[in-house]
């Protein structure tokens, strides 16, 4: 079962994605259509990051799970290895 605590961390979470996602969403869609001079683009970084930042996280992810493999694997061959001696 579920403690309340659960339940507010999930909430936050959910709600923290959600959040993220249409920040996103605008940033990336709608304001590369809004004029340079609008107000509303000093709430957005540049353009181009919207596409880079995604780009560097992706990259990053796939070194980490790159990472964790090799030492899984690493640490697999070194206990097999002790195990056979």
């Amino acid at each position: 079962m579920s403690t309340g605590t659960d339940k507010l961390v999930g909430a936050v979470a959910f709600a923290s994605a959600w959040v993220i996602f249409i920040y996103y969403t605008l940033w990336a869609l709608v304001m590369p259509l809004i004029d340079e001079n609008n107000g509303i683009q000093q709430y957005f970084p540049p353009f181009e990051y919207a596409i880079r930042l995604p780009f560097y996280i992706l990259v990053l992810g796939i070194v980490g799970i790159v990472a964790f493999f090799t030492y899984a694997s690493a640490k697999q061959k070194a206990k097999q290895a002790k195990k056979a001696t």
